[in-house]
Formats: structure tokens, sequence, C-alpha cells
């Protein structure tokens, strides 16, 4: 059941009965979006559109809006996805340079280029435009060397023109800060194994190099082409390639976008300018992109599973047992960590380490639970706030820290600048545990007896929760 590429997977999907196929014309201007958000809410498949906006170029999308998809992607059972991530990536493999592949079956240089004959959507009412999204941004480090990948958006200005919203934080601006003043060379890469967006999408430290991680969550090198026109390199199995010189000295109004926070971010304003120089593509392109709004939709699984098991991976502290960034948190600011509570205080000794964390930089709430709280249940998780908090002891509030600047709640001139933000840790473990009140429950032998024996009671499949 292995797979290969974008292509490949899309292959899995249908088998898996996990893909619906539109193959009637549908509208880029909205009516996309639409069809996305009732999808979404309705727990639906992955989406290809094969006539979006009557053009020939199809968009595939929703992809990775569920967790059983992403472990489909990652090739594992769902409750391996955590373990197998971490193994794979102690072992980075570099990506290996190749002399062709599919995004150069077309080359266009020049006058040539006309990035507004890509169906590229407006897929909410209020959108600045038309934009592409989960796009793969390669880039160099000026100094240093090393490659970055990173996914961000994409307004469509013109025939060679677009967009770019990256925050000053970004492992993008930070390289970019190295030579301020001169065009600085990107690829954007659309279209990729799902492993690469799953590996850009996740906050590696600065210096890691995504293409050798996204080579071992699938366990083999991307093959990469040298670029056109720019002196980069892309996965040679990619769809779309725009290549082309980000001007920082010129810049056009960009925004405003539905955010993945289901709120407008990003405010209206000049932002740098992406000159393109080339586009290569397949003959028959996909267009791969990821809708954006209020939960649920595929940022929720996307960036929450590769910043679970980041966490679970660099935070060494004992009794860790389960890491679950919320759905209702936009699979970014709200996390639950399940623990063995060694002794008092240590639950919020764990808080603390996950906001140290490479990937506790956007998370806004931390919630500690115990480990008979199944940190994936919401009315679990709210039960243990609810009956093991007193906010004056278990409460801790820190200000002046680093967030994003997409969160909704942050006034204005922190969303132009810094992003500085308060944060929240609840310690939601029993305090003296061994004189709280015990949980409530038949014995567990009993509830081992009910569960085996489950189907003779006729009342269909259980959700169950641990508390």
């Amino acid at each position: 059941m292995g797979f290969s590429g974008l292509r490949e997977f899309i292959e899995l999907l249908d088998r898996e009965g996990e893909l619906a196929r539109v193959r009637v014309p549908v509208d880029l201007d909205q009516e996309l979006g639409a069809v996305c958000v009732t999808s979404l809410r309705g727990r639906g498949p992955a989406l290809l559109f094969e006539r979006p906006g009557g053009k020939d170029i199809p968009i595939f999308i929703n992809a990775l809006a569920s967790r059983k998809r992403y472990a489909l992607a990652m090739q594992c059972d769902q409750q391996e996805v955590h373990r197998e991530w971490n193994r794979r990536v102690s072992q980075p493999l570099p990506p290996v340079p190749v002399d062709s592949g599919p995004c150069h079956e077309v080359i266009l240089q020049g006058d040539d280029i006309n990035i507004l004959e890509l169906p590229a959507p407006r897929l909410n009412s209020l959108d600045g435009g038309a934009f592409l999204t989960l796009c793969c941004h390669h880039t160099r480090d000026p100094v240093a060397g090393f490659r970055n990948v990173g996914i961000y958006r994409n307004q469509v200005h013109g025939p060679r023109t677009l967009g770019i919203l990256s925050g000053p934080y970004t492992n993008f601006m930070l390289q970019h800060r190295k030579a301020p003043t001169e065009p600085f060379p990107i690829a954007i890469a659309i279209g990729v194994d799902p492993r690469l967006v799953m590996a850009a999408s996740c906050p590696f430290p600065f210096g890691v190099d995504e293409l050798a991680m996204a080579g071992a969550l699938r366990g083999k090198p991307f093959e990469v082409v040298q670029c056109k026109s720019v002196p980069l390199l892309v996965p040679a199995d990619a769809e779309l390639v725009l290549e082309g010189y980000l001007k920082p000295d010129e810049k056009q109004e960009e925004g405003p976008f539905g955010e993945f926070t289901g709120h407008y971010g990003g405010l209206k304003m000049p932002r740098p300018t992406i000159h393109v120089t080339a586009l290569t593509r397949r003959k028959n392109p996909i267009l791969h992109l990821a809708y954006q709004g209020a939960p649920p939709h595929e940022t929720d699984v996307l960036t929450a599973v590769g910043k679970e098991s980041e966490i679970l991976r660099n935070i060494s502290l004992a009794g860790v047992k389960a890491v679950h960034l919320t759905e209702g948190g936009c699979g970014v600011f709200h996390v639950v960590v399940a623990i063995d509570k060694l002794y008092e205080g240590y639950g919020k000794m764990v808080g603390l380490a996950v906001f140290g964390s490479p990937s506790g930089r956007h998370i806004k709430q931390v919630t500690v639970v115990d480990d008979d709280v199944d940190p994936f249940d919401p009315a679990a998780v709210e039960w243990a706030v609810a009956t093991r908090v007193q906010p004056h002891r278990d409460i801790e509030i820190m200000n002046g820290l680093t967030g994003i600047f997409l969160d909704p709640s942050l006034p204005k001139e922190e969303q132009e600048g810094p992003a500085r933000t308060s944060k929240i840790l609840i310690d939601a473990t029993r305090y003296d545990a061994k004189s709280f009140p015990p949980v409530c429950l038949p014995a567990r032998e009993m509830m081992a007896k009910v569960e085996k024996d489950w189907e003779q009671y006729g009342i269909g499949k259980p959700t169950g929760n641990k508390h």
C-alpha cells in the first residue's frame, strides 16, 4: 500500500473511500469554498474538483483534514503516528539531485508566464482576491547556505507577480534578514508528496532541512532538480513550480484573507512582492490547495500532528503520556498534555517545557491533565478543569511572549509587529492525589468484561473516553 508522490496518494485515498470527485464545474469565487466548508463540517473526504472555474487544471483540497488520512499518508496506524514520526525524523534522508523530472515537462519563462491562467480561488467572501495556499516555499540561507521549506499564502497580483505573508519569526524571514536589501530567490512548489507538506508545516528549529525530514517521513530521499531561473532545488515530481525573486523594496497591497483562525488575519497592507521568472509544470498538473477558515479544516490536523510529535520528541521530562493540539484551538493555540504526575508542581513544569519547545512558540494555552483523562476528548478535559482546578493555585498567566501575528485577539500594533502575547498555563492535575476524591466508576474488572462482551447488548459501537 506504499505510495510515492501526490498522484499515488490521490489514488490511495480513492481506494480507501477517502476521496470524492466533483465533476461539475464549480465557480472559483466562493462556490468552491462553500463546498469545502460544507464537506468539512460533515467530516467529508478529500475533494478533487475536476473542472474548477471551467478550467482543465483540477484542484485537490482537504487532503489531510482528518487524522485517518494523515495516518494513511504516514503509512501507519493512527495510534502509531507520533511514535513513527519521531522514529523516522531521527534519521534524516537528504534529497538526491537528478537531471530531470516531471515538473519540467513544460517550461515557461518571460512573457509566456501567466499565473492568472491557474484556477486560484477566492475562498471566502471578504478575501482581497485569489489566493494560492499550501505553497511550499523553497529558499536557501544566503550566508550559511542551508535549505528551508515553509508554507505561506500567496495572493495572485498579476500574470507574473505574487504577494506573500510571512511573520518576522519564521525561518523564511530569518534567512531573508541576512541579506535584506538583495533580491531573495524563491521557488514555490505546489502539488508535492504530502510528506513534504507535513514536514514544511512543522516548526523545526532554524537550520533543519525540511526536505531531509520529509525524506525520513516517507523512508526514501526526495529526488530534486535544479530550477531554471533561480539557484534552488525543488522536488522533481512536483505538479507545478513558480520560480522568482522576492524584492522587499517593491510592495503591493496584500490581503485580507480568511485564515485558519476562522477570522481575517494579516491586516491588508503593503507587503513584499515575488516577481516570477519561470513557471514549470507537468503537462497536466493538479493544483493542491487547502481551504482556510473556521475549524474544522485541514490546518487543524496538518499543523497539529507534527507539532504534537515534536513536543513529545523535544521534552525530556518523564511521565508525558500524550499530547493533543485541539481542533477548537485551530490546531495551533491550545495544547492538552496528559502526564503521570510525579510530584506537586510537576504539571506546571511540563507546561513550561511545552512553551519553551520549538513547537511552543504559537501555543497560547497549555492544559495539563492526569493520565486518566483522554486529552483528545474535549468533555474529559473540561471535566478535569472543572473538578481539579483552583484558579488561584493552578493557573499561571505569562506576558510579553512571542505568539503568532494571525491571532485575531492581538491588538493591531502587535499584529503588524512582533506579535507579543500573553499565555496561560492550567494545571488540571489532581492536587494531593492521595487524598483527592476517587473517580466513580464500576470496578475495572466489570468495565473490562462489559467492553469484551459489548456486542451482546445490541447497543452499537461505543465511543467512550477515559474519565
